[in-house]
């Protein structure tokens, strides 16, 4: 039966599957299509396909990735970027902090664009923002980002937070990360693995590393490895009282389902953000949009 329904879905989608080397201008005319012989399906996103086709712009991905108004009001042209004579890196000002970047960014102008990315994502109005006033990091909070790369998310939270444990795989990052976090050395930790089920040179437990510790809050952006981290890391989900969690959810079509149920089997209470992305950077299938954040709290606290 299951194959059968594969097969019926397949058939349905059929030359409606956007592939990440096609342009933006293919994505828009089939999601068009698509929805033109499914209505019904384009219900709940009228409001992002009337932006799509009347103000997303090929030239600037993010108007499709974030299809709303508000991206606009960020311009990369106004980002002010700085090198470090010590070190030779680039830097900006990231709320009057040096938010530092890795050799890989030889020009200003890719300095420029990747901040504003990230202007973008953590906007108020995106559904990517981490924090809210209700859903925040408190004074004295123990802190795991997972998956920092240039760590703006602990930059945001470092005043704060009591100890902050950055996780960055990506090796290329941790010389910058250390010049970001330097001013607060003493309560911050850098952590060059893999956060999986096996404790070895690459991977790391969560279990093995905090045992009965307490942690207040999990970020966590992982390329979608997180639906991997969440199930390997069930006895920390279920023993912590007052842990908050935002796991992102637009790497694959069904993260969302699937990190809610896991979340929810161990008690913890699950918020969508409002919003949805269009995730072009892997293969998109009918309806192509996808929820982007969940912030989750233990049911009780």
């Amino acid at each position: 039966m299951k194959s059968i329904k594969r097969f019926l879905h397949g058939v349905k989608n059929f030359g409606f599957d956007y592939y990440p080397k096609e342009d933006l201008e293919t994505l828009r005319s089939k999601m068009n299509r698509y929805f033109r012989i499914f209505p019904s399906k384009g219900i709940e996103f009228e409001k992002e396909l009337e932006f799509l086709n009347t103000k997303a712009r090929k030239d600037f991905k993010f108007s499709f990735i974030l299809p709303y108004e508000f991206v606009f009001e960020h311009d990369m042209h106004k980002v002010k970027v700085h090198k470090d004579s010590a070190s030779g890196l680039f830097y900006v000002m990231h709320n009057k902090k040096k938010l530092f970047y890795s050799r890989h960014y030889t020009t200003e102008a890719s300095v420029q664009f990747t901040y504003n990315c990230i202007c973008i994502e953590q906007d108020e109005r995106s559904p990517h923002r981490y924090l809210t006033n209700g859903f925040d990091v408190h004074e004295g909070d123990t802190v795991l980002d997972i998956g920092a790369a240039e760590g703006n998310f602990s930059l945001d939270v470092i005043d704060k937070a009591g100890d902050v444990y950055i996780f960055e795989t990506d090796e290329k990052w941790i010389e910058a990360l250390k010049l970001t976090f330097e001013p607060w050395k003493d309560k911050v930790h850098i952590i060059n693995k893999f956060v999986s089920n096996v404790d070895n040179d690459s991977c790391v437990t969560l279990e093995k590393l905090f045992g009965d510790s307490q942690i207040d809050f999990i970020k966590m952006d992982v390329e979608g490895a997180e639906i991997e981290i969440l199930e390997c890391s069930e006895k920390i989900l279920d023993r912590s009282n007052d842990l908050k969690l935002a796991v992102c959810t637009y790497h694959a079509d069904r993260d969302r389902d699937i990190v809610e149920q896991i979340l929810n089997n161990s008690k913890y209470e699950c918020k969508t953000t409002a919003g949805n992305m269009l995730f072009i950077y892997s293969t998109l299938r009918p309806p192509y949009f996808r929820k982007v954040l969940l912030r989750a709290v233990k049911q009780g606290r």
